[in-house]
């Protein structure tokens, strides 16, 4: 696929990226509503839970408070101890039952309870006070057989008397029983409008079974709702439901907000969503328009004058009118070249007599139409909008590295060429992101050395080259150290790094004594700085091997002479 896009001409690139672009946009905006419609109804459930939680908050205190009713009547109410150890049917008997009904009487209007109930199983006495309207014999029947039975509610439980749903509890404490009954109409009707379509409190059993204002249970078909919410489909209409446990037995608070209020401002976001992305689709479109005419076009431009250079027209040179800054030093800096390269090939024709310095500057020209292709399509890949930034520093760093090539002599200082290494490491980071590592030590006495243009980028240079593998940070070590022999200062670069190493066939090939020969033409970068740095130093020493359990290694050692010394000398 990568070899197809390569192959693409300029025009159909960019065709191809606008569409790609528009496909990302369509994409982007299933996602968008995708997350809106999610973001709002996270939005809405803890909006929804923290009123419910509230209200669970307000119903637990309300029940605590009639269950702490009923263990004071039981501990501290003296009516309640005479009912129990009185003797039946005295007068005194009969007086505190009377002042136990004028006190469950009383609570009625303090309290949020339909009723109090007190049985006495030793002489089956039953007492009910109670405001509810129109009570019915049976249901009084009832409650007497509720609270006499085996089956005593010692938390809060709901049961169904008589078409009504009832919170019910009772202690029992000194052989006689008290309880409360709390209508589920009267205990959410404490708490918000029950008469509105739009909101509704229920109660919910743990088997999911739903109890509400002045309707019969119905049995919910879905699991207890207590981390999140859910949207079901209740008697035929969507609703989103919320649940919160109560702390007074094994109840549920439930509420119900109808799914259309949802899907109205989830609708309202879409087309505020679908106004922005229109909006900023044009102004990508407008971006693919500049990156064209701006980005492209130059690069295309640079690369077909390449190509003209590749195949020997040295009179071509690329118009600077119109570019953006980078590209325009760019092609000046080529324009610049291509001139230069055509000067020096004359120069060599011409004058046979400066035949070794003009093939140093030809060798180290030969490498620079190479690397600046390898850069440029570099550069050409990052063209698209999202890569502008790399682009730039792409190329501002090539220019630094063309102004350097071109502008060096036949020897230069230490530091520039570390230098130089520090800009290509950075370059070709763009290539390989996080994959390249370099450490340099270099003394600061030594930073003067003269050495030959590239004699350590050509090393970096191949090893970035056969030893990056991405997603492996690739280490490169430039360590510069000096000894002393024969009243001669001796600097040693030591250049080495964590990769595979050299083949074993490339290592014999290169510490063979004879290589490098007359003639060699493989590995053209190695070749030629060892040639031009033997012209300057003709006994410098090159030493090439693999480091134990590490990468490849190179020993360079060379006499130490100062840059301002050797320019006197015209070196």
């Amino acid at each position: 696929m990568k070899k197809k896009l390569q192959q693409l001409s300029v025009n159909t690139y960019t065709l191809f990226l606008l569409f790609v672009v528009l496909l990302f946009f369509l994409a982007l905006i299933v996602f968008h509503n995708y997350k809106a419609t999610s973001l709002l109804l996270n939005h809405v459930y803890y909006n929804t839970q923290d009123t419910v939680v509230l209200y669970q908050k307000q119903i637990d205190s309300e029940l605590d408070r009639i269950e702490t009713y009923l263990y004071t009547v039981a501990i501290d109410n003296a009516d309640y101890t005479n009912l129990i150890y009185k003797d039946f049917g005295s007068t005194s008997w009969y007086s505190s039952l009377y002042h136990l009904n004028k006190n469950f009487n009383g609570a009625l209007s303090v309290y949020t309870a339909d009723g109090f109930l007190f049985y006495l199983p030793a002489n089956d006495t039953f007492l009910f006070s109670n405001q509810i309207a129109n009570i019915s014999v049976a249901m009084q029947s009832t409650l007497r057989n509720v609270i006499s039975g085996d089956d005593i509610f010692r938390d809060w439980e709901i049961t169904e008397i008589n078409g009504s749903c009832y919170l019910v509890r009772f202690i029992n404490i000194g052989g006689a029983r008290l309880g409360a009954l709390v209508g589920v109409s009267s205990l959410l009707g404490s708490l918000t409008n029950t008469d509105s379509d739009e909101v509704a409190l229920y109660l919910t059993t743990p088997e999911n079974r739903l109890y509400g204002p002045g309707m019969e249970s119905v049995e919910l078909n879905f699991d207890i709702l207590t981390d999140t919410y859910g949207i079901k489909n209740i008697d035929g209409q969507k609703m989103l439901i919320v649940q919160q446990p109560l702390s007074n037995g094994e109840l549920y608070l439930t509420r119900m907000i109808p799914y259309s209020e949802v899907q109205a401002l989830n609708a309202s976001l879409n087309r505020d969503a679908f106004i922005t992305t229109a909006l900023f689709l044009s102004i990508c479109l407008s971006l693919v328009f500049f990156v064209k005419r701006q980005i492209i076009r130059p690069v295309t431009n640079l690369t077909n004058a390449l190509e003209e250079v590749s195949g020997g027209n040295l009179e071509n040179h690329i118009s600077t009118a119109g570019q953006l800054k980078e590209y325009r030093q760019m092609s000046t800096t080529f324009n610049e070249m291509v001139t230069e390269i055509k000067n020096l090939k004359i120069d060599v024709y011409e004058d046979k007599l400066q035949y070794q310095e003009l093939e140093n500057q030809y060798l180290k020209q030969q490498i620079t139409p190479h690397f600046m292709i390898n850069c440029l399509n570099t550069a050409y890949q990052l063209s698209e909008p999202e890569h502008l930034d790399l682009s730039r520093s792409m190329l501002m760093d090539l220019s630094r590295h063309l102004r350097y090539t071109l502008s060096s002599g036949q020897t230069v200082p230490l530091h520039e060429d570390l230098d130089l290494v520090k800009n290509y490491v950075e370059m070709s980071g763009i290539r390989y992101p996080g994959c390249l590592a370099l450490y340099s030590n270099c003394p600061d006495a030594f930073r003067q050395a003269v050495i030959v243009p590239l004699l350590i980028l050509n090393f970096i240079e191949n090893t970035i080259k056969y030893e990056v593998v991405m997603g492996k940070v690739l280490e490169m070590h430039i360590d510069i150290t000096s000894y002393e022999t024969n009243d001669e200062i001796r600097l040693h670069i030591c250049i080495w790094d964590n990769g595979k190493g050299f083949s074993p066939k490339m290592l014999a090939r290169i510490t063979d004594p004879s290589y490098p020969s007359a003639g060699d033409t493989s590995h053209i970068g190695i070749t030629n700085v060892i040639f031009r740095m033997r012209h300057i130093f003709p006994d410098a020493r090159f030493v090439f091997s693999n480091r134990p359990d590490e990468g490849a290694q190179i020993d360079i050692e060379f006499p130490y002479q100062p840059y301002e010394d050797t320019a006197k000398q015209g070196l």
